[in-house]
């Protein structure tokens, strides 16, 4: 709406140009032919005041005196007759006034038209349509794209191939109904534009691996080993190269490449719970069974105030070393009260796991900067020494104390 109000503006403003000349055109004829005839006036005037001079000097008879004022007045006649019909010839009232009309009628609808042809009128809409519309969820909390949106863009991408943040959005509903041929020529698409956006190069690797029925196919290999060379910290890149390793019976590589990714991900999801079991049945097929699980019983205090979606880090730490986090999880306070099992799996360091740890504390943190970093204001709750080789581990937490330093 406001757009269109802008655009009146404008015309409005141009209509008045168009008139203006038209207007100051007339206006300009008239102050010639006035100053034109005054002219003439003039001069009549001065002639007979001469032929007046003369008469009184008896230079002239009565008679002459009268012929010739008589010729003088014709003459100013004569004159002012000439410079009228130089002034409507030049200036004539009606001279092209026949346009006016016509230039406001076809200037705003040319305008509207070339706006509408080469203008932003439908990314508008499209933009609208995502704000107001956009993504939504179903009961299974997958994507479901809104089937007038997706033709528009198909529309507008056809008019603008160079928009990349419309393959981008083709590619990400063909993903959400699962037809990944069409996601990857998307993804090839968008790539064609900006070759070495992570994102696109991690995206456009996994539907080629999905396309070709999970097999690493070579335009898969090299699709997925340019995205790593471009970013070698891109969780979907490091979850394919898991994978690939993982075929090749590279057990520890695949554990290495899975951890990578896991770290990027919320403990909560569903992504990062399927990678810590890939990890696991790595570390089975190494034959490293002895895995040790602590089960906490998580909770907050009642007394305490916070918000829904405040996050809870749990921490397992070294009892008489570093601060660093052998293994740790992230929640959030809805969660809460509930009971989480941590193993090797949740380690967040290769190398360094619950397994060859020997005494232990678990932490659990509620925060208030949504950062692991502990803060001033941050509310925990810290076990007693755990030894590791004492098994099961069954600890129960309650969020209580606050910290300070």
């Amino acid at each position: 709406m406001t757009l269109w109000l802008g655009i009146l503006l404008i015309l409005i403003l141009s209509g008045a140009f168009l008139v203006y000349p038209f207007v100051s055109k007339k206006n300009l004829g008239s102050d010639l032919q006035s100053q034109s005839e005054q002219a003439n006036i003039d001069i009549f005037r001065d002639q007979q005041h001469q032929y007046q001079q003369q008469l009184e000097r008896r230079e002239i008879s009565q008679q002459q005196y009268t012929a010739m004022v008589a010729e003088a007045e014709q003459l100013l006649l004569s004159n002012t007759a000439a410079v009228t019909t130089e002034n409507e010839a030049k200036f004539g009232t009606g001279q092209g006034l026949w346009m006016l009309p016509l230039l406001l009628i076809i200037i705003p609808l040319a305008t509207i038209w070339i706006y509408l042809s080469l203008g932003a009128s439908l990314d508008e809409q499209i933009a609208e349509k995502l704000r107001m519309q956009g993504q939504t969820a179903n009961t299974s909390q997958e994507m479901v794209w809104d089937s007038e949106l997706i033709a528009m863009v198909n529309a507008r991408v056809k008019q603008r191939p160079d928009n990349i943040y419309y393959w981008t959005i083709l590619a990400q509903e063909a993903v959400a109904r699962a037809d990944m041929s069409a996601a990857a020529n998307y993804f090839s698409q968008s790539l064609r534009l900006d070759p070495r956006e992570s994102y696109l190069l991690g995206q456009y690797a996994q539907a080629l691996f999905f396309a070709d029925n999970n097999r690493f196919t070579q335009r898969v290999m090299a699709a997925l080993d340019n995205a790593f060379a471009v970013d070698s910290s891109n969780q979907t890149v490091l979850g394919l190269k898991g994978i690939q390793a993982f075929e090749n019976k590279d057990y520890n590589l695949a554990i290495t490449f899975w951890q990578g990714a896991a770290q990027q991900l919320d403990p909560a999801s569903g992504d990062w719970q399927a990678l810590q079991n890939g990890i696991q049945k790595a570390r089975n097929l190494l034959g490293d069974t002895a895995e040790v699980q602590i089960a906490i019983a998580l909770s907050i205090d009642n007394n305490i105030q916070f918000t829904a979606d405040q996050l809870v880090f749990i921490a397992v730490i070294e009892a008489d070393g570093p601060p660093m986090p052998i293994a740790a999880r992230k929640l959030v306070a809805s969660q809460l009260p509930t009971e989480i099992l941590l193993s090797d799996s949740d380690a967040l360091v290769n190398g360094r796991s619950l397994s060859s740890a020997g005494k232990i504390r678990v932490i659990a943190r509620l925060s208030t900067s949504g950062t692991a970093t502990p803060q001033l204001g941050d509310w925990q709750a810290v076990s007693d020494t755990i030894l590791i080789a004492e098994q099961p581990v069954d600890l129960e937490l309650t969020i209580s104390q606050q910290w300070t330093q």
